[in-house]
Formats: structure tokens, sequence, C-alpha cells
């Protein structure tokens, strides 16, 4: 059997390092597994076990570019070297999230332009600052972040990803290109406009600081030969949509499904007993990688829990809609066009389900708040003006993890009723109905007075 790509993950601090997630568990290797070691012709270098699930739980090429260098020691760590970052290997955080950190680039090639103007901070008084929804101020560092690079920061990591603004948005020399750009720098990245890519996932390009890294400290990125344990990357890992998927607190990212069933087996292997089966469009947390039976000519399987696998030919990244507006502490964004679900904490989002929604337009648009919460109740129609006998009538004992958001018998809830493959589709009588694993996850989240923002 291969080797998972696994570990796992609690809270920790490192001065002037950013954190990487990683899987919640390293399971013990038996003797014939082997190590999943990826191939990238583009620079001719390898990726594999921490770096390599850093790097695609994180954001994955469009945030940190390929690889340029192998593993090796400097500044007495184990690092690699990719086109926009450069991983740290830190064995004193073994069996945590931070096993992997990143060095803050951003800093280091700002340090010495502190006293440029676009780089001193800014004294705005944060609640009059922050009126404008499309530009919010950060009294951490001075610095504003506005418009397409607000836009873009928000949906492909935040501050856990790329760190605070450390100047405003001025225009640059690319010497790379040899153009001008409209560009702002961040504690980890810096974002370039590029028009000539508007209306494209690409109109915003973060800068190659990792080879300018490199290049600073004469580090060789020669290509080297492929190994003959190596795979070369699929093209599914080289997604641009990683950087967008939901990426949970406990370290998995979610991709969600496109084939119309898939078998959730013991082991990455086609012959391995089938422990259960997941439906078109269901969002599944991948935790590892691994090598097993290839599958559409892809060999590489997601584990999606402890012993549970799915191969990943039939797994895309999951990128929810942008919700068209954002909510401080922990809320919930309902789409009732793509039929998620998706927990947010504050700007990050941490989870998503897919959901049941009223037929006919039932389930209410709006921004809303939790105000009551049941456990366990018997659901009567009769309670909200629907008696025996009438069509849409229902009586449902044992509904699970109730948390009403409007008067009339609106709320998210367990929906056991419903067939697993049904979901992601209008069923209901308005209310959102979750799988129950999915409810019982949002009424750990949620509160009384969360926010619940429900649209198209």
């Amino acid at each position: 059997m291969p080797r998972r790509l696994v570990s796992s993950s609690v809270a920790f601090l490192v001065l002037f390092l950013v954190s990487l997630s990683a899987p919640t568990t390293r399971p013990t290797a038996a003797a014939d597994w082997h190590e999943l070691v990826l191939y990238f012709p583009q620079t001719g270098h390898h990726l594999s076990g921490d770096f390599l699930w850093a790097w695609i739980s994180n954001g994955g090429l469009m945030t940190f570019g390929f690889p340029i260098t192998e593993p090796f020691t400097q500044d007495g760590l184990v690092v690699q070297y990719f086109e926009r970052a450069r991983f740290e290997y830190h064995p004193q955080n073994q069996g945590t999230r931070y096993v992997v950190l990143a060095t803050l680039l951003g800093n280091w090639l700002t340090e010495a332009r502190r006293q440029e103007a676009a780089f001193r901070p800014i004294q705005i008084d944060p609640q009059i600052a922050n009126t404008d929804p499309q530009r919010r101020y950060f009294p951490e560092t001075g610095h504003t972040l506005a418009y397409g690079f607000k836009a873009y920061w928000e949906a492909n990591g935040g501050l856990y990803t790329f760190g605070y603004p450390i100047s405003e948005e001025f225009t640059e020399w690319n010497p790379d290109t040899g153009q001008y750009y409209t560009v702002q720098y961040f504690e980890r990245a810096r974002f370039e406009y590029h028009p000539e890519n508007k209306g494209t996932p690409f109109e915003v390009l973060l800068g190659r600081l990792g080879a300018q890294y490199a290049q600073a400290r004469g580090v060789d990125t020669s290509p080297v030969p492929k190994r003959p344990d190596a795979i070369e990357v699929p093209p599914q890992l080289l997604d641009y949509r990683w950087s967008r998927a939901v990426a949970t607190d406990d370290g998995a990212v979610f991709g969600r499904v496109t084939a119309t069933t898939l078998a959730i087996r013991s082991a990455p292997s086609n012959s391995a007993p089938i422990l259960a089966w997941t439906y078109a469009r269901h969002p599944v947390p991948i935790r590892g990688l691994t090598l097993g039976d290839p599958v559409e000519g892809n060999p590489i399987w997601y584990e999606v829990g402890d012993g549970r696998y799915v191969a990943a030919a039939w797994v895309e990244p999951l990128v929810p809609d942008i919700p068209p507006q954002r909510f401080g502490g922990h809320w919930v964004d309902v789409s009732l066009r793509s039929f998620y679900a998706v927990a947010y904490d504050g700007d990050r989002p941490v989870y998503v389900a897919i959901i049941t929604a009223g037929r006919d337009g039932k389930t209410p648009v709006g921004v809303f708040q939790i105000f009551y919460r049941v456990r366990n109740e018997t659901m009567d129609a009769a309670t909200v003006g629907i008696p025996p006998g009438s069509p849409g009538y229902y009586y449902l004992t044992n509904v699970q993890f109730t948390q009403y958001f409007k008067s009339g018998g609106y709320a998210l809830h367990g929906n056991y009723w419903t067939p697993p493959s049904q979901f992601g589709g209008f069923t209901s009588n308005g209310c959102v109905g979750l799988q129950n694993s999915d409810a019982e996850w949002f009424w750990n989240f949620l509160n009384i007075g969360s926010v619940v923002s429900i649209h198209y």
C-alpha cells in the first residue's frame, strides 16, 4: 500500500513565519508503502512529503508556483524554493499544522523601503475607514486594501495565506516582464494587477518572490532528472482553483465530486471494499494524497478520513460563490444557485456542505440571525399553518440540530428523509436542509445571533 502524506494540527505561533495547513494524522507506515513523489517537468524539480501537502492544501500552483529547487539545508533548516515562496521544515513542530512554514518574503523584499511613501503607515480611525464595503483598513499595519486586490485577497486565502498589507497600491516596474504594474505588498506576497487579463482569474497575479529570494542568495535552481520513483504531476493538481478551495481549521481542503456516483473505499484500490458512496457536487474533505490504482490514467487518490479514499480523477477543487457581503465572527453563507452552505470565520471560509432548499422560492432570501435552537425536535406542519391532510403537510420526528433564523419555521437543520443523492436541489418546504453530520458541524459552529445570509 502507498504511504499517505498527513500530519496533525494545533495552534502554535512562530515570529516572522506564516503557517501552512497540514492534515490531521500521520499513520505508521507499513514496510511495503512508498512515498508519493511528484515531478514537475515545467521546472525540473520534485515535490513530496510534508512539502507536497503544504503546497496543495494552501493554494497550489496559483499561490506558490512551481518548485524551483529540491529540498536542501539552508539557515540550519531543510527548505525548498518555489517561484513565489520558500518552504521551511520545522521538525520541532512535528504533529502540528506548523511542521511546514513559509518565510515572509514580502517583509524581506521591502525591508529597505519602509520610508517610501507607499510603505508608510496611515493613521485612520478603523470605524470610519471601514464604512466603505469596497475598502478595508488594517490598523495592525496601517494600510488599506481595496477593490480588485481586496476581492483577490478575500477569495484566495486572505490573512492566512498572504498576511497583512504592508504598503498601499502603487506603480512599480517589473524586470521580469519589462512593464509597469499596479502592485501592493503583503507580508508574504506581492499582488500585481494585469489589465491584459481583465475578466479572467489571472487579472491579479502574485510576484515571483521565491525566485527573487533564490537569486539574491545565489541558490542553484537548475533542473534535475526525474527520479525513477517519481510520477509526473497530473493536471488535476495544477488546477488554479486550489487557491480558492475551502480549507478547514483542522488541515483539510475541500474538493467536490464530478462523477454521478463515487465510491469511498477502504484503500486506494479499485478492488478495495466500498465503505460508502458520495454523489455529484458533494463536498469531500481531502486530508492527504497517496498513490493507488490508476483511474482515468491518474494514480493519485485522496484520503477523506481515516482509512477512507476516493479517486482523485473524479474530484475537483470546491470553490464557493463569492458572498454578496461579509460579516464578522462565525456566520454562514447559503447560495441557492450552487446549493452550498459555507461557514465563515470572518473573511475565511472554513467548511462547506451541500444543502436542500425550498421548492417554488419558499426559502427566504436576505440576511437573518439565528434566534432559537433545538437539539432534537418533532416538526409538525400544523404549527406553521398547514393542517393535516393539506398539500405540503409534514410530520417529522427526531429532527436533529435545528437552528431557526426566521419566524414561520425557517431553519437550518438535519434532513434524514431526503436521499443524499438528491441533495443539491429544491426539495424542501423552505428550510435549509443538511445531512446530519453537516448539521451537527454547523450546530457546534454557530450560535444565537449568528448571521445566516441567503442569496441566489
